[in-house]
């Protein structure tokens, strides 16, 4: 066993694949393949699952890997010149819609600012579908609105409460949230969408009463048929600049307002752990505006969450 095995193993662990680790190493994956192949043969054991496409860290690849984190660190310290670039590598993310248009951009910057230099793959969906592509290891960690039920095998890393707002035209007169929403017509934010379960949730609870004329799947999509003055909805506070245009006017769902969690929801012992940790300690550093103190956060209960 030699150091530069052991680089390649922490590259596939971190890139995803033996493919993607050979061209980050610059090597052909014949001889990343044969490197994996003599380290299994020198210690006796399977490190990787190969019935599996690409292959996958075994649970003795997952230990290796992680010793072999800590034996490169120090012998890192020890010599300048083996240093590497530990701060990069593949991370296989996921994250809701309205996500990628307010706090997710701000925390890829403020991580590449910070030198890591971390590849994304991203992918969209609604939070019950990211949820399962994490369970089931399609993806490294993905950026959701809080489980209803928590999972042992999965963690949930909060980073901002959300204040739901309701958007209407700003021609429309009437002034409480619940005025607005019954006299205007209604825009529903996608009830398969877990925020759309928990603010459907609280119009019952509050005995609401709304005539919705249209239901649309994307925060966009909504906040563009409001600032035309086709009705009103409720959606997620991204508190981005320039949230909405000056056509629109809101106001707080609720007194105090309802909120829902975002967070990172990982899977436990992920290879690529290091590189989900630098994702939540971005969100959090750029998500400047802390939680409300008296902020009423709705749980679902469980029969109401929506499964894929």
């Amino acid at each position: 066993m030699d150091v530069k095995t052991l680089y390649t193993l922490i590259t596939i662990a971190d890139r995803g694949s033996f493919a993607e680790a050979a061209a980050a190493l610059g090597l052909s994956l014949p001889a990343v393949s044969m490197q994996m192949r003599g380290l299994e043969e020198e210690l006796g054991t399977s490190l990787f699952d190969r019935s599996r496409r690409p292959p996958v860290l075994t649970d003795s690849g997952l230990v290796l890997t992680h010793r072999a984190r800590e034996l490169i660190a120090h012998w890192e310290s020890m010599s300048e010149s083996l240093k590497r670039d530990a701060s990069g590598g593949l991370l296989k993310l996921g994250a809701v819609h309205t996500c990628v248009s307010g706090v997710l951009p701000l925390a890829l910057k403020h991580m590449q600012q910070m030198g890591h230099r971390v590849d994304i793959h991203l992918t969209t969906g609604l939070s019950h579908e990211l949820e399962q592509a994490v369970f089931h290891r399609q993806l490294d960690a993905a950026i959701v609105t809080e489980p209803g039920t928590p999972r042992e095998d999965l963690e949930f890393f909060p980073f901002i409460d959300e204040s739901l707002m309701v958007i209407t035209h700003q021609s429309t007169d009437a002034g409480t949230d619940q005025q607005v929403l019954e006299q205007t017509p209604y825009i529903r934010f996608n009830r398969s969408a877990r925020v759309g379960s928990l603010i459907q949730q609280e119009l019952v609870r509050r005995n609401i009463a709304v005539r919705s004329v249209m239901e649309i799947d994307t925060l966009e999509g909504v906040v563009a048929m409001v600032a035309h003055g086709l009705g009103s909805s409720i959606i997620p506070s991204r508190a981005v600049d320039g949230e909405f245009p000056p056509s629109i006017r809101a106001v707080p769902f609720g007194n105090p307002p309802l909120t829902r969690r975002l967070g990172v929801l990982v899977p436990r012992n992920n290879p690529r752990a290091h590189l989900s940790r630098f994702l939540i300690d971005a969100l959090k550093a750029v998500s400047v505006r802390p939680a409300p103190t008296k902020a009423r956060e709705l749980t679902l209960p469980l029969e109401s969450v929506p499964h894929s």
